[in-house]
């Protein structure tokens, strides 16, 4: 039985599955940048003898204009050492920022629970006359001793 590994590698190979050889090799050369570089990049892709990089911010090109040496070395060292990876044709390599809006936003998670211990008790006068607010405010305090409960050793 063959592992599941060697499967996907043999599926990648199908010349129909080109693309997918390519987006490895991409992230091959990716995780071979610094954080920071892996941070900056969109995505990347290969015309006419060209690879593009295509970044989140106009300061990040800056800084990759500087590192291009840098990126076209990593890139012939990664073809050597990794034959799967010659999918890459590059002979330039080019970044740039895009000026459209990504279709895929990325949620961002906001807690609405509070982070907080409670410090009341939940001894304090009840001075309402209504009978709906009187039973509303004692409510508030036996949620609250029961908070302050769950919190006390």
């Amino acid at each position: 039985m063959k592992h599941i590994s060697s499967v996907i590698s043999h599926i990648r190979r199908y010349p129909s599955l080109e693309k997918l050889e390519q987006i490895a090799s991409y992230k091959k050369l990716l995780s071979l940048l610094p954080i920071s570089y892996q941070n900056a990049v969109k995505f990347m892709y290969n015309k006419n003898d060209t690879l593009f990089f295509v970044l989140k911010h106009p300061a990040f090109k800056m800084e990759f204009n500087y590192k291009i040496t840098l990126i076209k070395g990593l890139l012939k060292e990664l073809v050597k050492q990794d034959k799967s990876c010659e999918c890459i044709n590059a002979n330039n390599i080019k970044a740039f920022v895009t000026n459209k809006i990504s279709l895929h936003v990325e949620e961002q998670k906001t807690d609405t629970v509070p982070l907080y211990d409670e410090k009341s008790k939940g001894d304090f006068k009840n001075l309402a006359k209504n009978a709906e607010l009187n039973k509303l405010f004692e409510s508030i305090r036996d949620i609250i001793a029961k908070k302050s409960e769950r919190v006390e050793f």
